[in-house]
């Protein structure tokens, strides 16, 4: 999963790449749209940004978008994450308060470290995780990584090598110029050596804010909760969706990079099912729309999946005791 934070901020980049119509036709292949981007809060798949990135670099011929994004990252636009990482008194702190926030920019995934006798070598994992366009996301990590790094230590600093997963001699080639530092493929994953000397490097420009952020702020500050299960990763990715559409079964699935038999299989080790997720986002959404919108009732039955209004107004009653339009004229008369 990634947060529509990072997600809105990579499409931003790509329009300052490319025409508009051509991000336009990447976000539709991927079951997006910009006003989920600007009004959402949340997560979307981790495929559905590989799914963009892939769509655009094949559009215009471009094997390495995901570097050329990744070097235009600004790793202010995370927000509090980044105050929160940023504001650390050194190197080697920074690098932990990354790691153990990170659930709240990329559930899922975590920072791995190894250390040698003089390097230590920071990654991101995404714990296996293969889809189209992945390599655009591992390359593009690279550059994120090192933008922490650059903020200790000059924006000169170059590791003494980066490692990515896969990738033959003339892409280590290509992306030895990109990233100016050698590239070494067939590691677990995306990562950046740093020399052990420099982890005690003291914060030069810690970010200034009136009080610390702590890792209990970092949530409600960026509006979301950490996933920590399937049923949670469904949630976020069709609230992502709504009022829009509200996606199927195999829809959810896709996103996750997953069949639709394994999403039900998860999600019935939880105790829950598709169909009650389905049905519980329904009515918090119905309920939404009818009190802080004068859409008709019979648009909303629509824009929630239901073919017939009275099917709707059915099943309003039956979580409310009452009809969209009892409901929406109490809303009216507290006013």
């Amino acid at each position: 999963m990634v947060n529509i934070i990072e997600l809105a901020h990579v499409v931003d980049i790509l329009d300052s790449f490319v025409p508009k119509n051509v991000v336009e036709s990447a976000l539709r292949t991927a079951g997006l749209d910009r006003k989920m981007l600007s009004e959402g809060t949340g997560f979307v798949s981790y495929a559905a940004e590989a799914v963009i990135l892939e769509s655009v670099a094949r559009m215009i011929g471009d094997r390495h978008l995901g570097a050329r994004v990744g070097r235009a990252f600004d790793y202010l636009a995370y927000g509090a994450y980044a105050n929160y990482v940023l504001g650390a008194p050194d190197l080697r702190s920074a690098l932990d308060r990354g790691r153990r926030a990170l659930s709240l920019t990329h559930p899922g995934s975590e920072i791995v470290i190894r250390q040698t006798d003089t390097h230590v070598v920071v990654g991101r994992d995404s714990k296996g995780f293969s889809v189209v366009g992945h390599r655009h996301l591992d390359e593009g990590a690279l550059f994120v990584i090192s933008k922490v790094a650059r903020h200790f230590l000059g924006t000169d600093w170059q590791p003494d090598w980066f490692e990515l997963p896969d990738g033959n001699g003339d892409d280590k080639s290509k992306l030895a110029d990109l990233f100016g530092a050698p590239v070494r493929t067939g590691a677990q994953s995306p990562s950046v050596a740093l020399r052990l000397s420099d982890l005690d490097t003291r914060n030069p420009h810690p970010l200034q804010s009136r009080k610390t952020i702590t890792l209990k702020d970092l949530g409600a500050l960026m509006g979301v909760e950490p996933v920590q299960s399937i049923e949670g990763a469904v949630l976020q990715i069709m609230r992502a969706h709504l009022p829009t559409s509200v996606l199927s079964e195999s829809k959810v699935a896709a996103h996750l990079a997953i069949g639709p038999r394994s999403l039900q299989r998860a999600l019935r080790a939880e105790g829950t099912a598709y169909r009650t997720i389905r049905s519980m986002l329904i009515e918090e959404q119905a309920r939404e729309m009818l009190q802080k919108s004068d859409i008709p009732v019979e648009r909303i039955a629509d824009m929630l999946g239901y073919k017939e209004p009275k099917s709707f107004r059915r099943a309003f009653r039956e979580w409310t005791g009452s009809s969209p339009k009892s409901f929406r004229g109490n809303r009216n008369a507290n006013t």
